[in-house]
């Protein structure tokens, strides 16, 4: 009998390959091709202008791992997982499918020990830049990281929906808020509110798709610019996944511009996941090391983010709990 141990180690260790399996399923976007009924390897191999023989035997390894399924007669459809990987469906997961097994986080990825033994990011070694100059270089690997970002459940926007009082509040910005949802969902709660939601140029074009799907154009402007200079006046400032990316010094340069931005009792809101205060390990342990890998950032406990917001004298009021693994920290009043 086979040690258990070892065979749990050894699905461990190849679990690149199935990451690659499912990617390159999503890349040719197969289960589209899937979604109206099975088809034959070669005439699906037609379709989407691959090798017959290796798209055959792309197939058999999908159905191995039960994305795909293989009917009698030799075709072959989508089983229920695969619906997932399709596009434009509630849940798609198409684009972080292909986002994150696609060079801009494989590759970094593959140089993990490097980046333990330096404890520096991999991308400039790999990528011969920095990950968000390799995205404004390739579009659409850029297109898919942005639409991974989108496609996350919407529970969270909604979350912070209910979280935030913006009563009060004339003029939201969502800063790296491209995909919309927060910003649809604080609109939704308030109509009074107006927003603007800040991106870099090659997501930008993104964001005004997203906000004029939602109809909210009249109410939302898209700009383009750079967090590091300026970011636009508000009485609450939002950053969703924003401040991980960066090391200190450059988290207290975004969140000093934030500040200097916001009007009279405004507030700065992070959406982030906090690591445990006590060191326990948790999935987001694994979040840290992609930071480790791929950029100057890291995850960081609520009092690690509370040391940078007092860097740029602003005070964390709350942390509030969430049905997902991220928390919202909320931080006003300009310390004297």
């Amino acid at each position: 009998m086979a040690d258990p141990d070892a065979e749990e180690m050894f699905q461990m260790i190849r679990g690149y390959r199935i990451s690659q399996v499912v990617g390159t399923l999503a890349e040719l976007a197969i289960p589209d091709r899937l979604a109206s009924g099975p088809l034959a390897f070669d005439e699906l191999a037609k379709q989407i202008d691959c090798h017959p023989e290796a798209t055959h035997r792309l197939l058999r390894a999908a159905v191995s791992i039960d994305v795909l399924s293989e009917t009698t007669n030799g075709h072959f459809g989508l089983a229920p997982l695969g619906h997932v990987l399709r596009s434009g469906v509630p849940g798609s997961m198409r684009e972080s499918a292909i986002a994150l097994t696609a060079s801009g986080h494989w590759l970094p990825w593959g140089r993990l020990a490097e980046a333990v033994r330096q404890g520096v990011r991999q991308t400039p070694a790999t990528l011969g830049r920095e990950l968000f100059d390799y995205y404004a270089e390739t579009p659409s690997e850029a297109s898919a990281f942005t639409g991974a970002m989108a496609n996350r459940p919407t529970a969270i926007a909604e979350e912070v929906a209910r979280a935030l009082d913006t009563s009060t509040a004339e003029h939201v910005v969502d800063i790296g808020g491209a995909s919309g949802t927060i910003m649809a969902a604080l609109l939704e709660r308030n109509p009074n509110l107006q927003g603007t939601i800040l991106e870099l140029a090659h997501a930008a074009l993104r964001a005004r798709a997203a906000i004029a799907e939602l109809g909210l154009s009249s109410r939302c402007t898209v700009l383009e610019g750079d967090f590091f200079k300026v970011v636009p006046q508000a009485d609450i400032h939002i950053l969703k996944h924003i401040i991980h990316n960066w090391d200190d010094e450059q988290s207290v340069r975004i969140l000093s511009n934030c500040a200097r931005a916001l009007r009279k009792n405004g507030r700065v809101v992070l959406v982030e996941r906090a690591l445990s205060e006590h060191g326990y390990a948790s999935r987001t342990s694994l979040a840290d090391l992609n930071m480790l890998v791929l950029l100057p950032g890291r995850e960081r406990t609520a009092k690690q983010y509370a040391t940078l917001l007092q860097a740029v004298r602003l005070r964390l009021d709350r942390v509030i709990e969430t049905a997902s693994a991220m928390q919202i920290i909320e931080a006003s009043g300009i310390l004297t």
